[in-house]
C-alpha cells in the first residue's frame, strides 16, 4: 500500500502522459449509461446499482452518461464521465493499465488525481484491490466458490473492517450479506418466486392507512392540526417521518413565501413511522432503487414509490379524523419530498377537490 500511496502522490504530474498512452490504445468508444462498468466483484450489487449498459449513441446532454474506450482485446482503458446536471460537461477521466495480471486505474476530475486503485488477478478473477484517494485508503480481498465471487473482506480508512458473503444458485446471485462485527444487514435478496411488486406496493399501501394515524396520534401539536406531511428524500419516498402543522403555523410561513407553507422541515411536529425493515418494505425499497439503476430516462422506482404515497395521501384525506386529533375545516394529509421538488403534482394527484378549491381561495395554492 505504501508503495500504492507514492504512485498516487506523483499522479498529478503525470495526467497528460497517462492520457496519451491509454488514448493511443483506444480501438472503439461506446456510450454507457450510468454508472458504466466497473472490474471489483459485487461493486454495484452490493450498492443496489446496475452496471451501466451500451447505448447506440449519446443521450441528451442533461443525462449523466459515460464514454468508454476500449482497446484491440476489448478492455477498457479510457472512461469518460459527463454530467447532465453540467449541461453535458466532462468531469470526470480514468485511465487504466493492463499488464498481465495487474491492472492500474487512475481517475482524475479536469486533471487533478482523485484516486489510483490497483487490481491484481489470478486465474482471470481478481484477488484484491489496493485503493489510495485523497482522504484515505481501502483494500479488498476476494474468494470464490466454483469459480463464483462468495466473500469480499474489506477494509477502509474511517470504517470498521466487514465482511460481505454472497450466496448463489442455479439461477445466480440469491443474497449479499455484510457483517460488520456483532451487526448483520442483508445489501441485496433476491426475491421469492412469484414476487409481484405491484402487489407487495399495495400491501404496504393499506398498511400505512394504519400506521400513519398511529404515527399522527403521537404528535404533539399546539391546536387543530392544519395538514399532515409525509417528508420524504426524493431517493426513497418509501423512508419518510409524519409531520404536522397548526394553521397559525402554516399562516406564519406562508407571510414569507406561499411553498413555505408546505414545507414540513419548517413544522415543529414530526415523529418516525415504525414500518417493518427487515421484511415485505425492505424487499420493495430494494426493487424500487433496482428500478432506478436500471432507468436512463427517470427515476422509474422513485416514481412508483412517489405514487405510493399519494395514494395513500389521497385514501388518507377521505378520513375521519375526529378520533386521531383535531384538525381544521380544510385539512390535508399530503406527500412531498424535503426540497418541494414533487409538491405541484403531489398536491394535484391526493387532494380532494373541494379542498383544493378552499386552499386556491386562500392562495396556498
Amino acid at each position: 500500500m505504501s508503495d500504492l500511496a507514492a504512485r498516487f502522490a506523483r499522479l498529478a504530474s503525470e495526467y497528460d502522459s497517462r492520457k496519451r498512452a491509454a488514448t493511443s490504445l483506444i480501438g472503439r468508444w461506446d456510450w454507457y449509461t450510468w454508472p458504466g462498468l466497473d472490474l471489483r466483484p459485487l461493486h454495484f450489487e452490493r450498492d443496489l446499482l446496475k452496471a451501466g449498459r451500451r447505448l447506440d449513441a449519446r443521450p441528451p446532454v442533461d443525462r449523466d452518461v459515460l464514454r468508454i474506450g476500449f482497446d484491440a482485446e476489448g478492455r477498457a482503458v479510457v472512461v469518460e464521465e459527463y454530467s447532465g446536471f453540467l449541461h453535458g460537461r466532462l468531469y470526470y477521466e480514468t485511465f487504466v493499465r493492463h499488464d498481465g495480471d495487474l491492472v492500474e486505474a487512475a481517475h482524475f476530475a479536469t486533471d487533478e488525481p482523485i484516486y489510483l486503485h490497483e487490481y491484481r488477478f489470478a486465474d482471470g478473477l481478481m484477488c484484491s484491490a489496493d485503493m489510495v484517494a485523497r482522504r484515505g485508503s481501502g483494500r479488498e480481498v476476494y474468494a470464490y466458490t466454483d469459480g463464483r465471487i462468495s466473500r469480499v473482506q474489506i477494509e477502509h480508512d474511517g470504517r470498521a473492517r466487514s465482511v460481505l458473503t454472497a450466496e448463489h444458485d442455479e439461477r445466480g446471485l440469491v443474497r449479499i450479506v455484510e457483517v460488520m462485527g456483532r451487526r448483520s444487514e442483508v445489501r441485496y435478496e433476491r426475491p421469492p418466486t412469484g414476487y409481484v411488486l405491484d402487489a407487495a406496493c399495495r400491501t404496504i399501501e393499506n398498511a400505512l392507512l394504519t400506521l400513519i394515524p398511529d404515527a399522527v396520534a403521537r404528535l404533539v401539536v399546539d391546536g387543530p392540526a392544519a395538514c399532515v406531511a409525509l417528508g420524504y428524500d426524493r431517493s426513497d419516498a418509501l423512508s419518510f417521518e409524519v409531520y404536522a402543522a397548526t394553521e397559525d403555523e402554516r399562516s406564519a410561513l406562508a407571510e414569507t413565501d406561499a411553498q413555505a407553507a408546505w414545507s414540513p422541515a419548517d413544522f415543529d411536529a414530526s415523529t418516525d413511522i415504525d414500518f417493518d425493515d427487515a421484511g415485505l418494505v425492505r424487499l420493495v425499497r430494494q426493487e424500487l432503487a433496482l428500478l432506478d439503476a436500471g432507468d436512463l430516462e427517470a427515476a422509474a422506482g422513485s416514481e412508483v414509490g412517489r405514487r405510493l404515497l399519494c395514494a395513500v395521501a389521497a385514501r388518507l384525506n377521505l378520513r375521519d379524523w375526529s378520533d386521531t386529533l383535531p384538525v381544521t375545516d380544510d385539512f390535508v394529509v399530503y406527500p412531498v419530498d424535503l426540497e418541494l421538488v414533487d409538491l405541484e403534482r403531489n398536491l394535484a394527484d391526493c387532494l380532494p377537490p373541494d379542498r383544493r378549491v378552499r386552499l386556491r381561495e386562500r392562495g396556498l395554492l
